[in-house]
């Protein structure tokens, strides 16, 4: 992972509630975020995923949800889904460049 180590990616998102992440992977650009659900109490981790062929006009292609009661139960859905290219994000990691966060 080129900006981040892996660790690194995933503490963040632990310890400091979740901040925003951009990166790309391949010809993909992804932006995850956290948010509490109002009025629940569960958070949702979601993650948008857009065509980055052209960087200047990412194609919005789809948003992915990762429900829980806590932040390390979203987290675990996160890293357990087969989200890039059929690999979860430890097998992907190497072709991962984080851009902010």
């Amino acid at each position: 992972m080129k900006g981040n180590s892996i660790d690194e990616f995933i503490n963040d998102i632990l310890t400091m509630g979740g901040p925003e992440k951009e990166f790309v992977f391949r010809n993909k650009f992804y932006f995850l975020e956290t948010l509490a659900i109002e009025g629940a109490h569960s958070l949702n981790l979601h993650m948008d995923e857009y065509d980055n062929t052209n960087p200047k006009e990412k194609i919005y292609l789809t948003t992915w949800h990762f429900r829980g009661n806590t932040q390390r139960e979203c987290l675990e859905k996160f890293e357990h889904a087969p989200l890039f290219d059929g690999m979860t994000i430890d097998q992907a990691e190497r072709e991962i460049e984080v851009l902010f966060g």
